[in-house]
């Protein structure tokens, strides 16, 4: 190997402080989830002491930004994640059960993943009826008209629902759709009471749809639901014990994110 084209070898302009500190940032650039300082460590070579100055002389200057769990993400278009979960790995944990779901019930079962200004359509088991409610992967979810919008935004701050809910807009997708901001505050209310979501003709007319929200570290990053058309939606307890089941299967995926 040539010496002269090995960075700092024989270079005095070569600065080590300045490449660690681009090591760094680049790793953080190239992921979607957000990093602690140990794994950020392990993964760049640099000690945690030198690695916490640069994370935090980057962090002051605004090249990155530190989250309420101490982990470090970079900041800029590039990010678009907030959760603390990579969508790979929510679909990792989440199918088995999905396909669960769905051999149950034999109607279109969705998985949403809550992002930096939106909700997005990661993973979607179509009902295997020939009429049947469809979704789409990368579809991109009304936080004010949809179950898995509903049941991940109402669990969020203020500043993050208002961000989501700006973000789609409130507009009417129907006659059913909540389009006032009293009543979706009231709805998100019910919701975070309860523990489940309901789309009640409101994104589409002929289909109802329920969702339950699934979390990580305490944090609701993600949900899951259950779409029907409106004549096989089930009655009475039938219902009652669908949605337990779908809470219970938001669970497991949570507890399945946590090993």
């Amino acid at each position: 190997m040539n010496k002269k084209n090995t960075p700092g070898s024989e270079d005095r302009y070569f600065s080590r402080a300045v490449n660690s500190a681009l090591r760094i940032l680049d790793l953080l650039k190239g992921e979607r989830v957000a990093l602690g300082l140990s794994e950020i460590s392990r993964r760049t070579g640099i000690n945690k002491s030198s690695a916490f100055r640069f994370l935090y002389t980057m962090e002051v200057t605004g090249h990155i930004i530190r989250d309420e769990n101490g982990r470090y993400s970079a900041s800029g278009p590039g990010l678009d994640y907030v959760a603390l979960v990579s969508a790979e790995k929510l679909i990792k944990a989440a199918l088995p059960h999905m396909k669960g779901l769905r051999s149950r019930y034999s109607e279109t079962v969705s998985l949403g993943i809550l992002l930096k200004n939106h909700i997005e359509a990661i993973k979607v088991l179509e009902s295997p009826k020939l009429i049947r409610m469809s979704n789409r992967v990368g579809a991109i979810i009304p936080p004010h008209a949809s179950s898995m919008g509903k049941a991940i935004t109402a669990f969020q701050d203020d500043e993050l629902q208002e961000r989501l809910i700006n973000g789609y807009g409130m507009m009417r997708l129907t006659d059913k759709t909540i389009t006032d901001d009293a009543s979706l505050m009231q709805e998100y209310s019910a919701i975070r009471k309860r523990g489940w979501s309901q789309d009640n003709r409101e994104s589409a007319l002929e289909g109802q749809c329920f969702g339950a929200p699934i979390r990580f570290e305490e944090k609701v990053i993600a949900a899951v639901s259950i779409s029907f058309p409106v004549y096989r939606v089930l009655k009475g307890e039938p219902l009652r014990l669908m949605i337990a089941d779908l809470r219970k299967t938001a669970e497991t995926i949570s507890r399945q994110l946590t090993r």
